[in-house]
Parts: structure tokens; sequence; C-alpha cells
């Protein structure tokens, strides 16, 4: 027994010893790793302007944490059509677990984290400026003695989930987008979902159709917002053409009462859709919106029309007055419900 006592106290001891020398190991691979890495980082065009970080813990034999992680760096790689970008980055909590001893790769999470993401110049239509709220937790293995090649293999893997909605891995993520129409920040949840193996990008959909309350006259139906909760990446495009079209028909209608405001809105929303989008898809948002249940039958109709000459008039390059006179003077056009045969 006394022997067994000496035993479990040495173990013990040992374990302690690990834990500490373990964490003064960790602390000097996150000191100088970085000093490594930045290096690479900068070749991929992301240049480190302030790092700083709390407690580094081991949390096992293979892994450790990071507390209060923050940084700001610049962003020198092409987004969006804009090709620089400064950001900000913080998290309550960093997790690094190595693996593969033979060929040694970093594989991370994060918890309660933010984003922050600002354009040097400005660019109105990049779908995402802010995530809040956000944990993150999946493989983004950053191969140490390859970490260029590794880092081009994340960049990659991120632009496709947000650009295409999916990727053939499994990753955790969920977080607060947040999204400006109109000078008005709208928070949006967005989180993934998982299916064989297969990672999907969603937009929380009670989230976007309370967004839509908060401005006037501006209606999704629960098929539309269903719809965009699956393309969080095109969701804000979508919306800004849809502000537009209203905005353009309510401000010609303020000036003309006889003009044909609705007809005007639908072919200005899907003529734009389209060229952005696509007919396809664009089809799919128009036809989602006319499931609203507070239209007649003849200006459902009518809408339809409307939509369809839009898709049609989308192969050419058409300005606001090129479209207001062919709304004004094409007999293709449906302008009131009464018109409906």
């Amino acid at each position: 027994m006394r022997i067994l006592k000496w035993v479990s106290i040495t173990f013990l001891i040992l374990v302690i010893i690990a834990y500490f020398i373990g964490g003064y190991i960790a602390r000097y691979l996150v000191k100088h790793g970085l000093e490594y890495i930045e290096p690479e980082l900068a070749s991929q065009g992301i240049v480190l302007k302030h790092f700083h970080y709390g407690d580094v813990q081991m949390r096992s034999p293979n892994s450790f944490s990071i507390k209060n992680v923050d940084i700001e760096f610049d962003l020198e790689r092409e987004f969006y059509g804009k090709k620089s970008f400064s950001a900000e980055f913080n998290s309550g909590i960093v997790v690094v677990r190595l693996s593969n001893f033979r060929d040694p790769t970093l594989k991370f999470s994060l918890r309660d984290f933010n984003l922050y993401i600002q354009p040097n110049e400005e660019n109105p239509n990049r779908p995402f400026g802010k995530f809040e709220n956000a944990s993150w937790s999946g493989e983004a293995p950053l191969r140490i003695y390859n970490a260029r090649e590794s880092g081009e293999l994340i960049l990659e893997k991120l632009n496709t989930l947000f650009n295409n909605n999916s990727i053939p891995d499994e990753i955790d993520f969920k977080g607060d987008a947040i999204l400006n129409l109109d000078g008005q920040d709208i928070r949006i949840r967005m989180y993934t979902e998982t299916n064989d193996g297969r990672t999907f990008l969603f937009f929380d959909k009670d989230d976007l159709l309370a967004a839509a309350d908060n401005f006037e006259n501006f209606n999704l139906s629960e098929e539309e917002a269903l719809l965009l909760s699956q393309y969080p990446a095109r969701t804000l495009h979508i919306l800004k053409i849809t502000r537009d079209a209203q905005r353009i028909s309510e401000k010609e209608k303020s000036r003309n009462s006889d003009f044909p405001d609705d007809a005007f809105k639908h072919i200005y929303w899907s003529y734009h859709l389209t060229r952005t989008f696509g007919p396809e898809f664009s089809m799919e948002i128009t036809d989602a919106h006319e499931t609203m249940p507070n239209n007649t039958p003849e200006q459902r109709k009518m809408d339809f029309h409307n939509n369809e000459l839009g898709r049609i008039l989308a192969s050419e390059s058409l300005s606001v007055d090129d479209l207001r006179r062919y709304v004004m003077n094409s007999k293709d056009v449906i302008r009131f419900p009464e018109e409906v045969q």
C-alpha cells in the first residue's frame, strides 16, 4: 500500500510538472511560431499590424488554448471586387491542436469571436462587414512544413463556403452577421448544418422576416425568406436591388400620378436580379415573392408577366431612363391589373 501511495504521489507530481512545462512550451510555440507564420501569411496577402493574447494553457498533451486573442491585420487580397481591406479580430478563446506528428499539422477552433472587415475604399456590394458572438470549430489544418499551401487551401474553402454556400467538409459555425441596408445595421443569425459530410451555410429565416418588417413598404413572403436564407452571400445585394426598385418607382409616381409604378418596380427588379444572378435564380426569387397572400389573381398575373419581361430585357444594357421609357411605351407591358386578359 505504501508503494502504491508513493507511485500515486509521484505520478501526480509528474502530471503537475508536465502541465507547467507544457504551458511553457505552448507559450513558446505561440510566441516563436508567430515569427515563422507571419512571413508566410504576408506572402498570402495577410499583413499583421497588431497581435496580442492573454493566458496560454495546455488542455491535453497535443492541444492548448489561447485566451483573449486580439488581432489587427490588412488583407491585401481581392474579395467582392476590392483589393485591400483592414480587419480586426478578437476571440475569447482559441484552441490549437497538434496532430499527425510525421507531418505536423495545427487545427483550430474559435469561441466567442468577433470579426470586423472594412474595405480601404467604399464597396456597397460586399455581403458582410461584421461577425459578432460567433464560434467556429472544424478542421482547418495548417501544415507547419507547408504553411503557404495550407493557408491557400483554408482561404479557398472559406471563400467556397460563403459564395457557394457549401463545402465537402464538416464545420460547425454560428454567429451574428451584421448587414448594412440604408445606413441601418441588420443583425441576422448565421449558422451551418452538416449532412452526409457536407456543410451548408444558412441565414435564420425568422431574422430575415423581422429585418424586413423594420423597413417601410418592404415585404418578404415566407417562401422568399426561406430561399434567401439559403444564399447568405447574395442576400444583401438582393435586398438592395429590391429597395432600389421600390424607391425609384415611388419617386416616379410622385412626379406623375399616372405612372404605372408597380409595373416599373417589377420590371426594374427582375431586370437587375437577372443581370446580377442569372435568369433561373431571378425567377426563383420573383416567383417566391408572388406567394404573398394579399395580391388579387389579376395583380399576380400582371406581376408574373412583367417579371418575365425584366428577365428578357436583361440581355441588354439599359439605364433607369431606358426602363422607364420601355414601361411607358411598350405594348408588351401590363401596366395595370385591369389590362389583364
